[in-house]
């Protein structure tokens, strides 16, 4: 009988000392891995006490429906863990070689679970070979990375059924979208793999960290992931006219006295509340319609589009800035916005002189943050708040700068 209270008793003296600091780095590596090791064992071994548990009825004489609502009630794990570990029971002895590396301690039961999910796939008569393969690979790639040896190795012994696969793929993509009660928009897509590599690879491009005057990035992955999106988006938009849909058009409802003064709230025309803030800062390169409104807010008259950079002061800005002035960013004009160093809504006007090429992340720090931009010689340099820069000198993107005459 496995002595729990002992080992009980010796990982919390380990805790208590906890001395692991005191090791050579060679040393560190190798707890770390005897460390893992031993979590591995401890899950066969848990496999093992939850098969035992299955076969004697436990989950019957308890009320429970199956093994997985047994470990989830008494044990209180969440119901996703509940299930992985019933499979684990019912699918680990039908891989014999994989079953011996979790017994082992080589292998994780996240390992274990992708070679049976790949296995589940291939024709019967490779199901030996397959999982001696896929056990071997697993003692040496982490459980996504399995996925594609996976993959890989269906795809040498089944093309057939990869490709009738990825045909189902693609006739079950989807996509959904909803907003909450903030007016944020949630969006959630499965997307075939072909296309889902293509935006795989392009989010990812734009999601790269960027540092401003040498400070790591403080958005975290998601936020970048995010921030990606907006710019995708935001380029195809600006690209190319989207038909019934004028290029970035956003149609805003909200008295002009609140949209200057920075009261109130305005609203979209799918009736989404929006603060006065963000409006200013949504309307910096977005076609603005006003409307006049009676005071029973019936429209009485639509304004034209008036404040937009035109079509030859993009292309002069991009002759200027060469993309997004912001120093040391390299996005290309294509990716940029132009933005009204004096406000539109506070009397800027739409000159080149006022105007300046940003993307979309370096947009939200103009905003966010306390930078000013100011023109020197007709070209704009950005000068930081004191936080990042106690001098402030004015900074300028290497882009821009007029070679040294040498």
């Amino acid at each position: 009988m496995l002595d729990t209270k002992a080992i009980t008793d010796m990982l919390t003296t380990e805790i208590e000392v906890n001395d692991s600091y005191r090791l050579s780095e060679k040393d560190h590596v190798v707890l770390l891995k005897e460390l893992e090791r031993i979590s591995n064992l401890l899950t066969a071994v848990k496999t093992d006490v939850a098969t035992h548990a299955e076969e004697r009825g436990l989950h019957t004489s308890r009320g429970c429906k199956d093994l997985a609502v047994l470990l989830r009630s008494e044990l209180n794990i969440a119901p996703a863990e509940a299930h992985r570990r019933k499979r684990l029971v019912h699918e680990l002895p039908k891989l014999p070689t994989t079953r011996e590396a979790v017994y082992t301690g080589a292998i994780s039961g996240e390992h274990a679970l992708v070679i049976s999910d790949a296995i589940k796939r291939i024709p019967e008569e490779y199901v030996g070979k397959a999982d001696a393969a896929l056990a071997k690979a697993a003692r040496k790639v982490n459980p996504r990375d399995l996925m594609v040896v996976g993959k890989r190795v269906r795809q040498h012994v089944d093309p057939d059924g990869v490709y009738r696969d990825e045909q189902e793929a693609i006739a079950r993509r989807s996509a959904r979208m909803g907003r909450d009660q903030d007016g944020c928009l949630h969006l959630k897509a499965m997307i075939d793999p072909i296309n889902g590599e293509k935006i795989w690879n392009f989010l990812s491009a734009l999601a790269k960290p960027k540092s401003v005057n040498g400070e790591k990035d403080p958005r975290r992955f998601e936020q970048r992931l995010a921030d990606a999106f907006i710019e995708a988006m935001t380029m195809a938009m600006s690209i190319q006219d989207i038909p019934g849909l004028p290029r970035t058009l956003l149609i805003i409802t909200m008295g002009l006295d609140d949209l200057e003064h920075r009261t109130g709230c305005g609203e979209t025309h799918t009736g989404q509340p929006m603060s006065a803030d963000l409006l200013r800062q949504t309307a910096c390169d977005t076609t603005v319609i006003p409307i006049v409104l009676s005071g029973e807010g019936e429209p009485l008259a639509y304004g034209r589009e008036r404040r937009l950079a035109s079509l030859a002061q993009k292309r002069a800005l991009a002759v200027r800035d060469k993309g997004c002035a912001f120093p040391g960013c390299d996005r290309p004009p294509s990716w940029t916005e132009a933005h009204h160093v004096v406000h539109w809504i506070d009397g800027g006007p739409t000159d080149l002189n006022n105007l300046v090429l940003l993307c979309v992340h370096h947009h939200h720090v103009i905003h966010d943050q306390d930078w000013e931009i100011v023109f020197d010689h007709g070209i704009p340099a950005f000068i930081p708040p004191k936080w990042i820069d106690p001098d402030q000198a004015p900074l300028r993107n290497i882009r821009v700068d007029h070679p040294l005459k040498l």
